[in-house]
């Protein structure tokens, strides 16, 4: 059975890893200024 999956598996070509890579950048940027607007907010609220 595993061996099944191992000889379905391909590997990601390199732009296939460099759009996953500028994705993650664009989310990880995204919850970043999430946090800080949400922390900002806590600290007015209190």
């Amino acid at each position: 059975m595993s061996r099944q999956i191992a000889d379905g598996y391909q590997a990601p070509t390199l732009s296939e890893l460099e759009a996953r890579v500028r994705g993650l950048e664009t989310q990880v940027a995204r919850l970043t200024e999430l946090v800080k607007t949400l922390s900002g907010q806590s600290r007015e609220s209190r």
